[in-house]
């Protein structure tokens, strides 16, 4: 979604450069500035690049304007003097003057999004802000276009705070320098500051938010003392609430195991491990866009290196969530039916059963994306000392947005609030038109597998459709758009990467999957499978993953092969899912060898049990690790990157453990000892009632059960 979506630098003091925490002197700076500034014409070049001269002009005749206010007029005549200071960085300057900048409007938040981010970086680099101390000379960074017309160009300037509520005259005026060919008004303006007026510390929703969360820790502290002082065997009702937030109740099921491995699918363990982490890494590649001065190295490294695929189409994460989502949905759903119980089986109209099946998902998903969502949106947000890039700062879109995301609706608009949790909102649909798919493979093979197959070939048409039309790529290139596709990558995921009628292919592979597992494990007797049928197997999943993940290399080069590039962008997502579908069912089914064993092994348990909440929150810890590290940074080797995506693992499966003790686990106890109906005595043995669940999810009796996650 849109990744290059947040500013965030490394503040520079007016007295030496603060750079990721540690001090360099002013010459070595400069050294590396100078380097910087011979090779900026190169970097970046879809947006014109202006010298200093061009920039003090127009700061210059903008001073002596009588239409803008005497403190701007002022602030407008202080900035070449302080510029030109001996106490100024000379890298504080130069920015100053790169951060000036024109660009085609259309591609402003697409394509060129990393470039534009990058020059508000300098902007607010410029003013010298440190996060203890408050700049003599703040700034603001401030752009503009005309939305009604996307072939004008878009356009930065950076200006001093005293100017900013004259912005767009300021802006007009840089226009008529720099374009005067272009008349039409801009209309579209927004600006971020180099500091906040006020500190989180000094408002009253952060403070207010960060005094709850102290006393939710505080109350997990009390409930597990009082679980150490009493153990399990309370009788009442509060006590047993209580006992639901205790930290040894709830970090103790992270790491139980099924007692009967058969009862849920093990291999899920790491695939949905791996996926998290395949995600991170994704993400995190993307994110450095913006922080990276030498960004066509980098670019050209991750597209023209094949086997870096594994980076540039790491969006097939995702498709392994769905994948395993419905995967578990299914199996658990089956399993229980077909076992001999004196439960009712349910119908159409068997309301209440529906109803239930939904609040159970609702209470699964809710608590913690909703804790999360509060969090980003009242503190998280805010906490450095200046704003982020607005267009999808969660502090700004969320106020406006949030319900989108409340009500799962958010893959259905334009997904501005915490884009990265589209798909929560795409899944939660199919959670809810599953018993469509459930109900008709009960009723029939034959209609059910009629319905699935019909559904993900009608998908798979979309695709073909919209890929024509619109002349969009085969998946989301966000690193390289070339030339023969519609560079608008926003675009791209605003109209079918995100949309579920686009998407739901990979779900319902997992749903015929898991209703074949299901009746493969109540047979007495298992079928043979001959070494020529596991060999094939093997060998025909290997290619097909193998294809799907690296069979992406022709349309990122841009070869005028136009029926490959739409085959792979119609079918790669759908037989990437039937690869991992043969993963699992070998790995289920007792020919998965090594490989069973690896997804399997019980250590990986917690850390897939943690991945829902791992998801929502990881965006946080890569911005992170991007805003403390030195500004820019001069890419090298990939490994650079890696680094990064380790440490921002480690702090989000920090801060999700705090979610899972604070919102996801204490909800699923209290459900489970609230709203479950006690268990009717029968001398069959039932089920336990493993719900399905999001892939990042874990299940509260078998924590492998409830298999699902989320992107």
């Amino acid at each position: 979604s849109n990744h290059q979506s947040v500013i965030g630098l490394s503040p520079y003091s007016s007295r030496g450069p603060i750079m990721g925490g540690s001090t360099v002197t002013a010459a070595t700076r400069l050294a590396v500035v100078t380097v910087l500034v011979a090779l900026s014409i190169g970097v970046g070049a879809d947006l014109a690049y202006f010298n200093e001269k061009q920039v003090l002009r127009f700061i210059n005749a903008s001073a002596t304007r009588e239409d803008l206010s005497e403190s701007c007029r002022t602030a407008l005549r202080r900035v070449e003097p302080y510029l030109k200071d001996q106490d100024t960085l000379e890298a504080q300057r130069i920015f100053f003057s790169q951060s000036y900048a024109t660009g085609i409007s259309d591609l402003f938040l697409s394509r060129d999004q990393d470039r534009w981010i990058y020059r508000g970086y300098e902007c607010l680099l410029s003013a010298g802000e440190t996060v203890f101390s408050r700049s003599e000379h703040p700034m603001h960074y401030c752009y503009g276009y005309n939305e009604e017309d996307p072939k004008t160009d878009a356009y930065s300037v950076c200006i001093p705070s005293p100017c900013a509520d004259h912005h767009v005259k300021l802006l007009e005026l840089w226009r008529s320098i720099v374009k005067k060919t272009e008349t039409k008004p801009i209309d579209f303006t927004a600006c971020t500051q180099s500091r906040h007026e006020k500190q989180w510390f000094e408002k009253p929703v952060p403070i207010i938010d960060f005094t709850l969360n102290q006393l939710a820790a505080l109350f997990i502290v009390l409930a597990t003392v009082f679980h150490y002082k009493r153990g399990e065997e309370v009788k009442t009702l509060p006590a047993q609430l209580l006992l639901a937030f205790s930290a040894k109740k709830n970090i103790g099921k992270l790491f139980d195991m099924p007692k009967d491995p058969q009862a849920t699918l093990t291999s899920i363990i790491g695939l949905r491990f791996l996926a998290m982490v395949w995600t991170l890494v994704g993400h995190s590649f993307i994110f450095g866009l913006a922080y990276i001065e030498n960004v066509d190295d980098y670019k050209n490294d991750l597209v023209d290196n094949f086997y870096n695929q594994y980076i540039t189409n790491f969006t097939l994460s995702v498709d392994a969530f769905l994948l395993l989502g419905g995967t578990v949905l299914s199996y658990s759903w089956f399993r229980k039916w077909l076992k001999n119980n004196n439960e009712p089986e349910p119908t159409w109209t068997s309301y209440g059963f529906w109803l239930r099946f939904y609040r159970h998902r609702l209470v699964r998903i809710w608590p913690a994306y909703l804790y999360t969502l509060m969090a980003v949106t009242l503190r998280l947000s805010i906490t450095h000392f200046h704003p982020m890039w607005p267009p999808t700062d969660p502090g700004v879109q969320c106020p406006i947005h949030w319900w989108e995301n409340v009500f799962f609706l958010n893959s259905l608009f334009e997904n501005r609030c915490m884009p990265w949790t589209w798909y929560i909102g795409t899944e939660f649909i199919y959670y809810l038109i599953s018993p469509i798919f459930l109900l008709a493979l009960r009723r029939s093979v034959k209609l059910g597998a009629l319905v699935c197959i019909g559904t993900i070939a009608i998908s798979a048409g979309f695709n073909t459709y919209s890929m024509i039309v619109n002349n969009f790529p085969p998946t989301q290139f966000l690193w390289k758009q070339p030339e023969i596709f519609n560079p608008n990558f926003i675009q791209h995921h605003i109209e079918l990467y995100i949309k579920p009628h686009f998407r739901i292919g990979p779900y319902v592979i997992g749903i015929m999957l898991g209703y074949y597992l299901a009746f493969f494990q109540r047979k007495a007797i298992k079928p043979e499978r001959t070494p020529l049928f596991v060999a094939g197997g093997w060998f025909i999943a290997t290619a097909a993953g193998f294809w799907a993940i690296f069979g992406v290399h022709p349309s990122l080069q841009g070869w005028d092969w136009p029926v490959y590039h739409i085959v792979y962008g119609t079918i790669h997502r759908d037989v990437f899912a039937l690869a991992l579908a043969w993963l699992v069912y070998a790995c289920h089914t007792g020919i998965g060898g090594p490989v069973n064993a690896i997804l399997s092994w019980k250590h990986l348990l917690p850390l897939s049990n943690l991945c829902y909440s791992v998801y929502l929150i990881h965006l946080i810890p890569v911005v992170l690790t991007y805003l403390v590290t030195s500004f820019p940074i001069w890419y090298t080797t990939k490994w650079m990157i890696f680094a990064h995506c380790f440490v921002q693992l480690v702090i989000s499966y920090f801060l999700a453990l705090l979610c899972l003790l604070i919102a996801e686990y204490p909800a699923l106890n209290i459900e489970r000892l609230l709203l479950h109906p006690p268990a009717t005595k029968t001398t069959i043995k039932t089920v336990p009632t493993s719900d399905s669940e999001m892939q990042l999810r874990a299940d509260e009796g078998s924590s492998l059960a409830s298999t699902p996650t989320r992107d």
